[in-house]
């Protein structure tokens, strides 16, 4: 699956994209990670999840269904379509070496400017809760600075990653080390977990799942549990949080922290989603604004939308306060309703479609990206959030040569 070549006196390695493991297929992704929310909510272990199994079921299948029907129509018309746009097989592409040098270049380049960050900051977010500081993770870095940086960052990472599938060399593996580590560090585990599943995904699509793929996985997933439990109980505190996730007398009281961390944030976003739809009604504004809001940089996202049309574009009508996330989905039905909520999964799917049809390692990479915001949908629209999908521009920055799209001559 893997070579070692010479490209113009440069080391570089090629891979052979068939092999990919449809585990990662858009429709594997969606349709499993959308299922298993239903399951988790009809165990009903939470008094937060007081909707019905069949009421949270209806909402859940205009979301996937209509997905479903993209993905397939897409994949049938490049079956039928012209050669050039048909899916081609068992291509082979070359990586130059020197991609990587490049990618810590910009990690220079991070780095320089989030020092500036932490100096204007005064601290960082771990370093204040550990002093009963006022300020929070909220309050770190510059207005629209920030989420470039973290997209950079990001970016970089799974690059990184993408070139140790590839080549398996081991010191590819600490810039996506050291965003775990920032990760804590800033208390925000939002880039941990999206740099994760993108890492993910890459290595699936790269490299397959094997055995030993999968036992490494499934250590990664119970530390990140547990981690996610760490750091939510630092942040905000093991009883508070116990109080206000509500666990029921069949929730088992010996598991992690951890766990009940994990559950809540799954499954009260589609019950968040599901109050919003009893209780709001759609404004059907041509433009799609709630859910095009979170694609503006900061600064001129308050100008256009203001901070309370801003709050309630991302959490809709919530359950309780305490867990203020709603999907991605909250968005497209404020501003059309169930249709709303058809046409984003329509368009979630033929970009989805497009990007795992496509077969460059900057591709593979672009795909880690759409698998984590079709993974990542369950919470929040990654695909219009600004820091996330911005990584898509910085990945053709990095891979820009056309030696990455040049199909290798057999």
């Amino acid at each position: 699956m893997f070579r070692s070549k010479r490209t113009n006196g440069q080391n570089a390695s090629s891979f052979d994209y068939s092999a990919r493991s449809l585990l990662f297929h858009p429709l594997t992704l969606f349709v499993g990670v959308w299922g298993l929310i239903v399951f988790l909510y009809s165990l009903h272990l939470s008094g937060q999840l007081i909707f019905s199994t069949p009421r949270v079921l209806e909402l859940t299948l205009w979301i996937v269904l209509p997905f479903i029907a993209s993905v397939i129509a897409f994949q049938t018309f490049c079956v039928v379509a012209p050669k050039r746009l048909a899916v081609r097989r068992n291509q082979q592409f070359i990586v130059p070496e020197e991609i990587g040098r490049h990618l810590n270049y910009w990690f220079v380049f991070w780095v320089v400017c989030t020092v500036l960050e932490v100096i204007v900051s005064g601290g960082v977010p771990i370093l204040w809760l550990l002093q009963g500081n006022s300020k929070t993770y909220m309050d770190f870095g510059l207005p629209s600075v920030h989420g470039f940086l973290n997209s950079l960052l990001m970016a970089i990472g799974v690059g990184q990653f993408g070139l140790f599938a590839l080549d398996g060399k081991k010191n590819r593996l600490w810039i996506p080390a050291w965003i775990v580590l920032w990760s804590v560090l800033a208390v925000t585990r939002n880039m941990m977990i999206v740099s994760l599943i993108q890492n993910a995904v890459v290595w699936g699509v790269l490299r397959g799942i094997r055995k030993r793929s999968l036992f490494h996985g499934v250590i990664a997933l119970m530390a990140l549990v547990l981690m996610f439990g760490y750091m939510g109980d630092f942040r905000s505190g093991a009883e508070a949080f116990r109080a206000a996730a509500m666990p029921t007398a069949d929730y088992p009281d010996w598991l992690p922290s951890g766990v009940l961390w994990i559950y809540i944030y799954l499954t009260t976003p589609v019950g968040n989603l599901v109050n919003t739809a009893a209780a709001v009604a759609p404004q059907y504004h041509l433009l799609f604004p709630n859910t095009t809001v979170l694609l503006f940089p900061t600064v001129l996202r308050k100008v256009v939308y203001g901070d309370a049309f801003l709050s309630d574009a991302m959490s809709g009508e919530l359950v309780t306060d305490a867990f203020n996330v709603s999907t991605a989905y909250v968005g497209p039905y404020q501003d059309y309703g169930r249709v709303g909520i058809a046409c984003f999964s329509v368009l979630l799917g033929l970009v989805a479609s497009y990007c795992w049809g496509k077969r460059t390692f900057r591709d593979a990479l672009i795909y880690g990206v759409l698998g984590q915001c079709l993974v990542l949908s369950i919470f929040f629209n990654h695909l219009f959030y600004l820091p996330v999908i911005s990584q898509i521009a910085w990945l053709c920055i990095f891979f820009r040569s056309s030696a990455l799209t040049k199909q290798m001559k057999s």
